[in-house]
C-alpha cells in the first residue's frame, strides 16, 4: 500500500470515526451501535500496525485491547449472573423499591413500564408491602417518573396509601439514597427492600443498595427485546464507573 493511499484511507477513517461521533451526540445512535463501531476500527487499527511492521504499537494497543476484553466478558458475565434473580416473595421484606427509568413527556417508556408491570404483581401478592417508588423529573419529562409511576400503580389496583413518593433522584446510586431517606423517615427500614428494576441493571442496583446500608434483595423485570443488547452493553461502563467510584453515573 502507498503511503499516500494509506493516508487518504487512514483520513476517511478517522472522518467516519468523527461522524459517528456527531451522530451518536446529535442524532441519538445507540450506544450499542457505537460501542461495536469503535471496536471495529480498533481492530483495523490493529490490523494496519501489523501488516506495516508497527510491533510495538502493535503489540502496545493489542494489550490494551485485550485487557478490555477480558474485563468486559467478565463484567457482562457478573451482570448476567444476576439478571435472573426474583427474590423469594415470602420472605420478610419491609418495603418494594420500584426504580425510575424514563418518561416520554408523562407516559412511561418501554423500559419503566417492564418495571411497573412486574412491580404490581409483586404488590398483588404481598398486600402487605409498602412501595417506594424513585426517580425524580430529567429532561424530556413532564412530570416526575415518581408521580407517572404512582399514577401507573393506581391505575393498576394498588392502593395510594401504599404509596411512597421519592421524586428527587437522578441517578441510581440516588435512587437507593434518597429511597433509604424516606424508608427510614417513614420507620420502615426493618427487613429487606425488594429492589424492581430491569433484568440488566440489578447488579449495579444491589450493589449500590448496600453502599447506602441497605439490605436489598433484586427482583428482575424483563427487558424489551430490541434495546436488549444495548442497555447490557451500556451497562458494563455503568459497573466499571461504580466500582471505581462506588456510584453510577450512566443512567437507569
Amino acid at each position: 500500500m502507498k503511503m499516500a493511499e494509506f493516508k487518504n484511507k487512514r483520513a476517511l477513517l478517522i472522518l467516519a470515526l468523527l461522524g459517528t461521533v456527531m451522530a451518536f451526540l446529535f442524532f441519538r445512535v445507540t450506544f450499542g451501535l457505537l460501542f461495536i463501531l469503535i471496536n471495529g476500527l480498533i481492530i483495523y487499527v490493529l490490523v494496519v500496525l501489523c501488516l506495516r511492521k508497527r510491533l510495538w504499537a502493535y503489540r502496545l494497543i493489542g494489550a490494551a485491547y485485550l485487557i478490555f476484553v477480558g474485563t468486559f466478558a467478565g463484567v457482562e458475565g457478573y451482570i448476567l449472573k444476576e439478571a435472573d434473580e426474583t427474590g423469594n416473595l415470602s420472605d420478610d421484606y419491609g418495603a418494594v423499591l420500584i426504580l425510575g427509568a424514563g418518561l416520554k413527556g408523562e407516559e412511561p417508556s418501554k423500559t419503566l413500564l417492564s418495571r411497573l408491570a412486574t412491580g404490581v404483581e409483586i404488590l398483588k401478592m404481598r398486600e402487605d408491602l409498602p412501595v417506594v417508588v424513585s426517580g425524580g423529573q430529567g429532561p424530556g419529562e413532564s412530570i416526575s417518573e415518581a408521580e407517572a409511576m404512582g399514577r401507573y400503580l393506581v391505575g393498576h389496583g394498588i392502593d395510594e396509601s401504599r404509596i411512597i413518593f421519592e421524586d428527587a433522584s437522578t441517578n441510581t446510586y440516588e435512587n437507593m439514597l434518597y429511597s433509604r431517606r424516606v424508608l427510614e423517615d417513614r420507620g420502615l427500614k426493618e427487613g429487606k427492600v425488594l429492589i424492581v428494576t430491569n433484568d440488566f441493571h440489578l447488579a449495579r442496583s444491589k450493589i449500590l443498595a448496600r453502599d447506602v446500608g441497605l439490605d436489598a434483595t433484586g427482583y428482575a423485570a424483563p427487558t424489551p427485546w430490541f434495546v436488549r443488547a444495548n442497555y447490557y452493553i451500556r451497562e458494563y461502563f455503568a459497573m466499571v464507573k461504580t466500582f471505581l467510584l462506588g456510584r453510577g453515573t450512566l443512567d437507569r
